[in-house]
């Protein structure tokens, strides 16, 4: 029934920001998919007219600097780096000619945090990411430790994200300073105000939650783009509806 009544509901008209995590073959799980849903999915993407857009200009268009955009765009985000990323997501996107952002842990540069034995799976090393192709692939930040934001004060959360920043710069790897929030959210102990003097201090130029909403152009808070989580659970249908409504729920 639900999905019948996304049917009656009109378009909403933005862009959306789709998140992965995973993708594994044989594995469709809440944040691991299969290459072939994701090709799938992306075909889909393709056959419809939809546009990949790389990062720098989907933030050019967020911020309303771009008036003119192709009105079926997209972006692609990939969250931790794992490994499987590397063999199969890159695959994929050298196949579409496609690019996208990979949020990577920054501690995973400087060996803070393990690049194996992780229990979610094991993360690409700074060998791995540097052979990454740039044509397909861009780097920006997930934290410094994966850490829940809501568990920093104002302080360790501005450390936090010079560490982050630092690691990036001291391993000499190219990278967006963009964040996407680990666990989605920002930070609900800390106001807008300060968080906004404390991501502007830093240099971070904009930052992604969850949300399960479709960007309308330009975005009301370039501190707080929402992307929709995609996952292995989901049907081509599931994904149809997502990518035009944001969410699955009508209401």
């Amino acid at each position: 029934m639900s999905k019948l009544l996304h049917h009656l509901l009109p378009r909403v008209i933005g862009i959306p920001v789709l998140m992965y995590h995973h993708v594994l073959p044989g594995s469709n799980h809440k944040l691991s998919i299969s290459p072939e849903k994701v090709r799938e999915q992306w075909q889909y993407l393709r056959d419809e007219g939809y546009k990949c857009l790389p990062l720098n200009e989907f933030l050019d268009i967020a911020s309303g600097k771009v008036k003119n955009y192709p009105k079926k765009s997209f972006l692609l985000t990939f969250d931790d780096g794992y490994t499987d990323n590397l063999s199969h997501a890159c695959t994929l996107l050298k196949e579409f000619g496609w690019t996208a952002t990979f949020f990577i842990v920054a501690g995973t540069l400087d060996g803070s945090v393990p690049t194996e034995g992780d229990p979610l799976g094991d993360k690409m090393t700074l060998k791995d990411l540097r052979s990454l192709d740039p044509s397909v692939a861009s780097l920006a930040i997930h934290g410094y430790l994966h850490e829940h934001f809501d568990t920093l004060n104002a302080e360790e959360l501005k450390q936090t994200l010079e560490k982050s920043i630092k690691a990036f710069e001291t391993a000499g790897l190219p990278f967006h300073k963009v964040l996407a929030y680990p666990y989605g959210e920002r930070p609900s102990g800390i106001d807008k105000e300060t968080l906004l003097q404390i991501v502007q201090t830093t240099g971070i130029k904009a930052a992604f939650r969850i949300g399960n909403r479709i960007n309308k152009i330009p975005v009301q808070d370039i501190y707080g783009i929402n992307r929709i989580d995609i996952w292995g659970t989901h049907s081509i249908e599931d994904f149809k509806i997502k990518l035009k409504k944001g969410k699955l729920k009508p209401f």
